[in-house]
């Protein structure tokens, strides 16, 4: 058997194609390790810690209150979600609803069971489209290129279609480092027999230190080997029934009170970056 090995091993060297197709590999992967290690470059990317976990998020916005009650996901859901770190929340605009309609509110959700609140939820919505938006901060680290669960794709998939697309530049995002903007959809419901009211959904990131409207922008600042670590937030809020005017007024508005609430969550990534030069 071993002579039978050293002979087909021979006969193998002795062609100079085999010999020179190994000695180029052989060259590649020493030369890429040492560019690699020189250049410092990072096809893999560390985590980033949260400054701070998100349920701090404060339940008070400006003139918004949060009505919600924080809740994880089952094993299943979170598990599609792909991350542990997030919260979803609905908050009322105090200046228009009264002091004792928002205590009701806020006794009725704590009353009612889990799969219970988000009909409690939805039917105050549906009478107050205006004093009502809905909030999902998901918070991804040490991944390269994957952007998940965009509307884009999760609508669509529970029988939405966009009816109109836009990435409008909002004040709430103004002097922010990135391209201040928003993705903003209204979503009309496909779905015969449910009745469902058209959903008006605006989205972005937070990746790497800088605000990014694209999915695309996010896995180009993931993508980065100069760069040892990547996080993004997807920040994503919903109102219902709203024409796409009046929920830009009322997204932008909430955006202006959370975003600086938001940030203490976010890491110091100007700092983290220069620590690690």
């Amino acid at each position: 058997m071993m002579n039978t090995l050293t002979q087909s091993l021979r006969r193998i060297l002795a062609q100079p194609a085999f010999v020179v197709v190994a000695t180029v590999l052989l060259v590649a992967a020493v030369g890429l390790n040492t560019t690699t290690n020189y250049m410092q470059l990072h096809f893999k990317k560390l985590p980033v810690p949260l400054a701070r976990p998100l349920n701090e998020v404060s339940d008070r916005l400006g003139h918004w209150e949060q009505v919600s009650i924080d809740e994880a996901l089952d094993a299943e859901m979170q598990d599609t979600l792909g991350t542990e770190k997030y919260v979803f929340r609905d908050y009322v605009d105090t200046r228009l609803i009264s002091p004792k309609d928002l205590a009701d509110l806020k006794q009725v959700v704590r009353d009612k069971l889990p799969n219970q609140r988000r009909q409690v939820m939805y039917a105050f919505q549906n009478e107050h489209p205006g004093a009502v938006i809905n909030l999902g901060l998901t918070y991804y680290t040490g991944l390269v290129d994957t952007v998940a669960h965009i509307p884009d794709r999760c609508y669509i998939a529970d029988g939405f279609e966009p009816s109109s697309y836009t990435t409008p530049s909002w004040s709430a995002l103004t002097g922010r480092p990135g391209d201040q903007k928003v993705r903003f959809i209204v979503f009309e419901d496909q779905t015969a027999g449910r009745q469902s009211v058209a959903k008006n959904v605006a989205y972005f990131f937070h990746c790497n230190g800088e605000y990014v409207s694209d999915p695309i922008g996010v896995r180009k600042n993931l993508a980065n080997l100069f760069q040892r670590y990547g996080y993004y937030m997807k920040i994503e809020v919903q109102t219902i029934k709203l024409t796409p005017d009046e929920s830009a007024r009322v997204m932008n508005d909430f955006l202006s009170d959370l975003l600086p609430e938001v940030e203490k969550s976010l890491p110091d990534f100007a700092k983290l970056s220069s620590a690690t030069r």
